[in-house]
């Protein structure tokens, strides 16, 4: 059961000029990863952390990750919650990560063209 007021911290992980603006903004759990290989171990040691609620991570990384168990919890943990943002190259995956999160949060697709 979670603590109620409990406060958690961001973690990001992407290329080195994503994790030095987390940093900078003052996130303290950033990491660069190059590979999805990279971004696995890291994800993996952070859901050991139990004062982690938010692990921002690249688009590019997202679809690198091979462990079913890590994309599964990348696409539908709650806790730490997965926030998939664009490779500073992608603007095509903007929409597609706006999508997802508002169907997330509210459990609909309220950006969906009626027929």
């Amino acid at each position: 059961m979670e603590k109620v007021g409990a406060s958690y911290k961001i973690a990001a992980i992407g290329s080195h000029s994503l994790e030095l603006g987390f940093r900078i903004s003052g996130v303290t759990s950033s990491y660069s990863a190059e590979s999805g290989a990279e971004a696995e171990g890291i994800i993996r040691g952070l859901m050991q952390e139990d004062d982690i609620g938010i692990i921002v991570i690249t688009s590019r990384l997202a679809k690198e990750i091979k462990d079913r168990k890590i994309s599964e919890a990348v696409t539908g943990s709650m806790k730490p919650l997965f926030i998939v943002v664009s490779d500073v190259n992608d603007t095509s995956a903007y929409e597609d990560n706006l999508r997802a999160l508002i169907i997330r949060a509210l459990g609909i697709d309220i950006l969906k063209k009626r027929q």
